[in-house]
């Protein structure tokens, strides 16, 4: 069985497009200037996830992704899972075209802390006012690590490594 969990919420599927059976994908806001380029797409259909090989993507405008499905290939098909949430695997989002990373490009990314070793691979971010925490599943578990310069050592877009140190105890508070 496919885990939401394991997966990211990239948008919807908004309607057909074109005569090939081509499917458009509205991007939620953060993954704007994002480049997915997911090899399975994830529908979710009555509360399970119907996964969908993806024959080709292509960008279309800011927020939108042109997808052709493996077994969607009419309009009638597309039309069946219309307004259906659309997920991928976090390491298939791509990256942003902006020079700046915005907080959500960091969904994806693989955590490596400088005392505790690698922790996991950042599934959310909580942007919370002044004080945005990534979440990283951790073997299943639940880890918050505030995003604050004084815990980040570095950072590298090509191969989405974050590397943190973080305050002594802190990853252990999730761990026990």
């Amino acid at each position: 069985m496919i885990n939401k969990d394991n997966l990211i919420k990239i948008g919807f599927l908004a309607k057909p497009h074109g005569v090939a059976g081509e499917v458009l994908v509205r991007l939620l806001p953060e993954f704007v200037g994002a480049e997915p380029a997911p090899s399975w797409l994830f529908v979710d259909v009555l509360g399970g996830l119907v996964p969908f090989e993806v024959q080709s993507a292509r960008l279309r405008g800011e927020d939108g992704l042109l997808l052709a499905l493996d077994t969607i290939t009419s309009d009638e098909k597309v039309r069946r899972y219309q307004g259906a949430e659309v997920f991928i695997d976090p390491l298939e989002l791509g990256a942003s075209d902006n020079e700046d990373l915005t907080l959500n490009a960091l969904i994806g990314y693989s955590v490596v802390d400088k005392t505790y070793g690698p922790i996991g691979i950042i599934t959310a971010i909580h942007d919370i006012k002044q004080n945005p925490l990534i979440e990283i599943d951790f073997n299943g578990r639940e880890v918050l690590i505030p995003l604050q310069d004084d815990f980040i050592i570095s950072l590298d877009k090509e191969t989405r490594l974050l590397l943190v140190k973080t305050p002594e105890g802190l990853i252990d508070l999730y761990l026990e």
